[in-house]
């Protein structure tokens, strides 16, 4: 019987071949880290290995166990980004000490907000030396060493080697970006000092803008204050507890409230943020639908942020994140818009804005994947907030120096139109009196002359008489009384009537005005055709002459 002998073709030895070797070097063991030369700092990103456990079925045991066996994969990334992912991480490190002294470094995981962060150190015997179980939901004092973000000590004895295991899980599927670094005690303890004076810088910045606006806020009860105040203080806490400041200082026993206020202050952040652009730029009153609009997808975005009251975060943000961008778009468009009219205030919003939305857009890519993570995308918040705070507090400061001198020019203009009234009103009230001295001299005018000749009538003439007989007498000088009539007036005033009569009584009183012009005589008319003379006279002769001419003149 002939037997048939099979060879494989060259092209299926290559392909075998080459798989066998793609298959074998995503996990080949990269060379082991000299920690005994290690000075400085160093991003352990491209040095680990990765194993994704979709299941969740690994465990530190197993690791060990089947050991290389496993599909490690090699890391390409200076930082790992997981992202939105429902699988588990373990992430693999060698490291030795060459030198002749054991030495330690620490491992730092740069982000505070991980779920959870499982460590292992195991020797060149398989045997686990040290271990951790810690992370943002467990309690603050799980972590090895007091610091905001995990820190984890490798104690490696002269001239040993070991494997450092770490796992990372969450909640519910949202990692964020993952830094790693291995430093020793000098580098790590300066970069904290850097970081903690950078860190207290920000909030303290923060601190004291929103400090000096509320005291500003209770002199002046200014709204927008108040709108600004309690926005910057909500933006205050959401970046205090997502840089792991507040776990680690304000609340470390509480690891479910803490996650619950990360998601919750961004959508308190969206509500307030809306009531301070509604009134920092008035918008009810130029585009109130607008406003509307703004405070519903708001509202969408206080709502999406709830389900983390139920222990739920990645869905927070698959619902937030849509509406925080289009929260973003509508307040730069009304900001533009406002801008193009004009609105000094709404081109200082219209900047502070940008700035602040270009780190917010940093971030939200950076938590997508999309960006990497450096020092960029992780401090664009903090310098665009500080930068945007800054700007919208000195926009503040210009507005209320605005209504200052708008109710400056508003006082001015009612103190001038009081003063304009004032002045009209003491016009006319001069006026007035004026015009009441003038009425008051005609009526006392009136009752002391005849009407139709003008010389004093009666009344007058009893009362001057008193009071010229008595000053005669205290004088001694001589005072002459006469009294005059027109003889046959009645006849002619019935031949040729009243108004003929009043004519010849008005013609005499003229002559009398005329001839007796001194300042002491007095001439008035008695009654009828009766006329009456006080004359202030030195003899009765000179009297008696004066009577005499002005009698000729009469009659000629």
């Amino acid at each position: 019987m002939t037997r048939r002998l099979s060879f494989p073709l060259p092209s299926t030895v290559l392909v075998r071949w080459l798989a066998t070797l793609l298959f074998l070097l995503p996990w080949q063991a990269k060379a082991a880290i000299d920690v005994g030369a290690l000075q400085g700092e160093l991003n352990l990103g491209p040095h680990v290995q990765l194993l994704e456990d979709r299941a969740r079925e690994f465990d530190i045991a197993r690791l060990l166990r089947e050991g290389e066996a496993l599909e490690w994969g090699r890391s390409r990334q200076e930082t790992l980004n997981f992202s939105f992912s429902d699988s588990a991480w373990w992430l693999k490190l060698r490291v030795e000490n060459t030198s002749d002294r054991p030495v330690r470094r620490l491992l730092e995981l740069a982000m505070p907000l991980h779920d959870y962060l499982d460590g292992y150190v195991v020797d060149a015997q398989g045997e686990i030396v040290r271990e951790w179980q810690t992370g943002n939901r467990r309690s603050f004092d799980s972590r090895p060493i007091d610091h905001r973000t995990f820190v984890l000590p490798i104690h490696v004895p002269a001239g040993e080697s070991r494997k450092v295991f770490l796992r990372l899980d969450t909640h519910d599927g949202l990692y964020d970006a993952t830094p790693l670094y291995l430093m020793d005690d000098a580098s790590f303890l300066a970069k904290a000092q850097r970081e903690l004076m950078a860190f207290s810088l920000y909030f303290g910045g923060l601190l004291a803008l929103l400090i000096y606006n509320l005291l500003l806020y209770l002199a002046t009860r200014e709204r927008p204050l108040l709108h600004y105040v309690i926005y910057l203080g909500t933006f205050f806490i959401l970046m205090f507890s997502s840089r792991g400041f507040a776990f680690q200082y304000w609340w470390p026993e509480m690891p479910t409230f803490n996650n619950q206020m990360v998601p919750l202050n961004i959508g308190l952040f969206a509500v307030t943020l809306a009531f301070f652009s509604d009134s920092y730029l008035n918008l009810r009153q130029h585009a109130p639908r607008l406003t509307r609009v703004l405070y519903g997808v708001a509202g969408l975005c206080l709502v999406s942020a709830l389900p983390a009251l139920l222990g739920h975060y990645a869905p927070v943000f698959h619902l937030i994140i849509p509406g925080a961008i289009l929260l973003s778009c509508l307040l730069l468009g009304v900001a533009v818009w406002r801008s193009l009219c004009g609105d000094t205030l709404a081109r200082i919003y219209l900047v502070a804005w940008s700035v602040l939305l270009i780190g917010i857009a940093l971030y939200f890519l950076r938590v997508a994947g999309v960006l990497p993570y450096n020092i960029v995308t992780e401090y664009a918040v903090q310098v665009g907030s500080g930068i945007e705070f800054l700007l919208l507090s000195l926009g503040l400061a210009w507005k209320i120096n605005q209504f200052k001198n708008e109710k400056l020019a508003a006082e001015r203009a009612t103190l001038d139109l009081q003063r304009s009234l004032n002045e009209r009103l003491e016009a006319e009230v001069q006026q007035r009196t004026q015009e009441l001295e003038k009425a008051n001299q005609q009526l006392t005018t009136l009752a002391r002359t005849d009407p139709l000749t003008g010389l004093l009538n009666r009344r007058q003439f009893q009362e001057l008489m008193e009071e010229e007989l008595q000053r005669r007498r205290r004088s001694g000088q001589l005072l002459l009384f006469a009294v005059m009539d027109i003889d046959d007036f009645k006849l002619y005033n019935d031949t040729y009537g009243h108004h003929a009569g009043d004519e010849v009584l008005v013609r005499v009183s003229t002559l009398l005005l005329d001839y007796f012009r001194r300042a002491g005589d007095r001439l008035f008319r008695l009654g009828g055709e009766e006329f009456g003379l006080l004359l202030a006279i030195d003899s009765l002769e000179e009297g008696q002459e004066a009577l005499e001419r002005f009698r000729e003149a009469l009659q000629g």
